[in-house]
This record gives structure tokens, C-alpha cells and sequence, in this order.
């Protein structure tokens, strides 16, 4: 049996790096746009010339060739370049909490051996951290399913087109996809055998994916409770827990150092939270939506037309008119408004989350993709949006403490990125643990029906 699982691995991880290399070869002929990749990579390269964590004003005028240049994107910069920030909050040229540093620092590394704005380069080592990221993803696998269900859970793992996708276009998911996997996995070894050692591995991982992507930051608290109450407060529960915690926040703090001598504040989250709210429920009731894509209209459009004259105070919706605040004031406004503009509007607020859902979870996109793009979504994601919640359940009431945090954790992500914005980028990093709960729903519906006794 172990012989048979472990030539099925290594089979699933051939078939991995096949499929890498041919998206590496479609990378290489200039398939996949380089998108808001050119953001990270800016603050990668003023790193790299001494100039800090900050965004260079040129980029504020970005060189669109006329065959990709649409209203939308000029009037996104125009509306960038009258507030003087990118998404209206981030300054040029200015220290910058907009964004935790943990991408742009890895792409200082890939710059460093092959040079500045070498973005086949970064192409190219994310595929091949995508290798190590299905090796993850299949131990993962195998805590949970066996046999058959492995070799279809694993398959999916070794294929699933988002992540060969966002492998293939400087962005963070695909080195957040590995640490947030490789976390998930020390956690769950945490959970089953605590102590110290194990603390430290845990606390490492979920430091450097929060400096990725600070998401990682309440599924890593959420291993805490879930350890001690596993252990049963046992000595070895308890140091695991303080040392992955006290391991964690140590690693916080130079960047909440960092932020409080550019800001006067020791700021640990991004300052990105009151545009996230504006372009989830305020921006469709703007004139900032008109000219948005497709996708977004073909999403927000029905609500922005039912609710445009039935939400109250719609003006705490408008984008506040900035000149020359700082950053973080800016945020706070933003939030500010768009908390009160919510709580009172929370019918509003509540469909605006549904659609979100739907945003989320959807295997395809709603923008113009090719129909192969559809297709790789359709046969790689429907499923898994059909079977994960009933094998959800099934993991949390019958596969102990593990499987419990595994359904929690996913669920959890996916909550709190349904109560701020979301959408298929987001939710990468939970594919494989996706697909794994899926594989559960779908073998435990396959014995009902073998066995003609359809019902829980």
C-alpha cells in the first residue's frame, strides 16, 4: 500500500512539471500579462536603487500600448493622478504601508541573480516553487484520503489551472499558495503531536506568508485555540501555542517598527482596508463604475440599477476628494465612511456580500477569456464548488481535530474575504485544501449511490 501511493505520488508530480513546463514555455512566448505584477515588481526595483518601500511617480503614467489601452484604464490613472495615489490612497514616492513587503522583497532576490524587471525570470522560479507547492499540497492530501480518492484529489492538485495560472504572472498568490499550504500542514502537525519545536516551525511559516499576504494572520490565530483544546491544555498544547505566537509577533515587529518611524504609528496591518470596502460596496454606486469591465458590470450592474435611488446616505459612498493627506489618514476616512455608509444600509451591504460569493467561488471568469481559460475553469473548479461544503462537514464532525481545523480554517478564509472583497484571486491559496474536502463529499455521495440510499 505505501509502495502504490508512493509511485502514485511521484506519478502526480511528473504530471505536475509537465504541465509547468508547458505553461513555462506559454509564459515565455509573452501569454500571460504581466498585470498588477508591475506594481510589485515597482517597489521591487525601489528597493533594489536605495529609494525604500515606495511607489515611483512614474508609474503614475503608465507607457499602454494603444492595442490594450481602454476607458477604463485611463480613467483609473486619471482618477489616480488627480487624488496623487494608486487606488487613491498609496502616495509616490512616499514610505508606504499600502502593501506588506514579503513579494516585492522575493522579487529583490530574483532580481539580484538575473537582473532588474526580469519577469520571465519570476515566471520561471514560481513555476518551479509550484512544484514544491503540490508536494505540499499532496502531503496534504494524504492526511486526509487514501487509494482512489488520493489519486483524484491529487490529480486535481497536480493540474488545478488557477494555480498554474497565477504561477505564470508576477503576483503574490503563488508564493502565498506555498506558505499558506506549508503553514496549514505544520499547523495540523502541531495539533496532532504539540510541543515547542513544532511551535517554531508553525510561527516561522505564518510570519513569512503574512508578509505575502496578511490574510494568513487569522488563520494562523485560529491554530491557537485549536491546539490547546486538542492538547487539553497539556504543558506540551501550551508551549507549542506561546512559542508559534511569540515566534510570530517577534517577526512583526520590524515592520510595525519600520511603520511607526515613517507614520508615527505602529501600524501592522496594510492600510488598504477602507479602499476594500469602497470598491466592494461603494465604487458600483459611483460614477467610478462606469467603463468597468465586463465582468464587473455584468456582476454589479442589476445591483448598481435596483439600488441606486433606495440606499440612504449614498454620498458617504463618493470617493472623498484628497489633495495632499498622508496615507493612513486617508484609509481611516475611507473607512470611516464606508463603515457608516454599511450600517446603514446593511440590506444593501448583505447583497452586495451574496454577489461577492458568487465572485468568489465561480470557476470561470465573467470577463472576455479565451474559451480554453473557461474550460480549464469549468473542469478544474466546478466540482469542487458542488462537493466541498458537504465534505466540509464531513472533515469537521469525523476526521478529529485535524480535519476540524482544516474545514474551519478554509471557511473561515473564505468568510473573511466575503465580509471585505474577494474573487478568484483571493482564493487560490485554499484550492488544494478545496479540493481535498471536495474529494470527501464527493467519495461519501458516490457510497450513498453505490449503495442506493441517497440522504445524509
Amino acid at each position: 500500500m505505501v509502495a502504490s501511493q508512493q509511485r502514485l505520488t511521484r506519478g502526480l508530480l511528473l504530471l505536475a512539471l509537465v504541465a509547468r513546463v508547458f505553461v513555462g514555455l506559454l509564459a515565455a512566448r509573452g501569454v500571460f500579462l504581466l498585470g498588477e505584477g508591475r506594481m510589485q515588481a515597482a517597489l521591487a526595483g525601489s528597493i533594489m536603487e536605495g529609494r525604500g518601500f515606495s511607489m515611483p511617480r512614474e508609474m503614475l503614467y503608465p507607457d499602454i500600448p494603444p492595442e490594450r489601452s481602454n476607458p477604463l484604464l485611463e480613467r483609473t490613472f486619471e482618477f489616480y493622478r488627480e487624488v496623487d495615489g494608486f487606488y487613491g490612497v498609496l502616495r509616490p514616492e512616499r514610505p508606504t504601508t499600502f502593501l506588506v513587503p514579503g513579494y516585492p522583497v522575493f522579487l529583490c532576490g530574483v532580481y539580484a541573480v538575473f537582473g532588474v524587471g526580469s519577469h520571465l525570470a519570476v515566471r520561471l522560479v514560481q513555476l518551479l516553487l509550484g512544484m514544491v507547492t503540490v508536494s505540499l499540497g499532496l502531503a496534504l492530501a494524504r492526511r486526509f484520503l487514501s487509494g482512489r480518492r488520493y489519486a483524484l484529489a491529487g490529480l486535481f492538485i497536480a493540474l488545478d489551472p488557477f494555480e498554474l495560472y497565477y504561477e505564470a504572472i508576477p503576483a503574490t498568490q503563488a508564493l502565498f499558495s506555498l506558505l499558506f499550504i506549508g503553514g496549514m500542514l505544520l499547523s495540523l502537525r502541531l495539533i496532532s503531536r504539540p510541543g515547542w519545536k513544532g511551535g517554531l516551525a508553525a510561527g516561522l511559516v505564518w510570519a513569512a506568508a503574512f508578509y505575502v499576504r496578511p490574510a494568513a494572520l487569522p488563520v494562523f490565530l485560529w491554530t491557537v485555540p485549536v491546539v490547546l483544546v486538542a492538547g487539553r491544555l497539556s504543558g506540551r498544547s501550551i508551549a507549542g501555542s506561546a512559542v508559534a505566537l511569540g515566534v510570530f509577533f517577534a517577526a512583526m515587529v520590524p515592520w510595525m517598527v519600520r511603520n511607526h518611524r515613517v507614520s508615527g504609528r505602529a501600524i501592522l496591518l496594510p492600510t488598504q482596508g477602507g479602499v476594500q470596502l469602497w470598491e466592494a460596496a461603494g465604487r458600483p454606486l459611483t460614477d467610478h463604475f462606469q467603463d468597468e469591465t465586463r465582468g464587473a458590470r455584468t456582476l454589479y450592474g442589476p445591483t448598481r440599477r435596483y439600488w441606486m435611488d433606495r440606499v440612504d446616505s449614498r454620498r458617504l459612498a463618493e470617493f472623498p476628494e484628497f489633495t495632499e493627506e498622508s496615507e493612513w489618514y486617508r484609509d481611516s476616512v475611507l473607512y470611516s465612511r464606508m463603515t457608516r455608509f454599511i450600517a446603514r444600509n446593511p440590506l444593501y451591504y448583505l447583497h452586495t456580500m451574496l454577489l461577492r460569493f458568487a465572485e468568489f467561488f465561480k470557476p470561470f471568469p465573467l470577463n472576455v477569456f479565451s474559451p480554453v481559460y473557461v474550460l480549464a475553469g469549468l473542469l478544474g473548479f466546478f466540482w469542487v464548488t458542488v462537493f466541498a461544503g458537504a465534505g466540509s462537514i464531513l472533515a469537521a464532525l469525523r476526521r478529529g481535530p485535524g480535519g476540524f481545523y482544516l474545514a474551519t480554517s478554509v471557511w473561515g478564509y473564505a468568510l473573511m474575504h466575503l465580509i471585505t472583497i474577494s474573487g478568484t484571486p483571493h482564493r487560490v491559496a485554499i484550492d488544494f485544501p478545496l479540493m481535498v474536502l471536495a474529494t470527501m463529499g464527493l467519495a461519501h455521495a458516490w457510497r450513498r449511490l453505490r449503495a442506493g440510499r441517497p440522504g445524509p
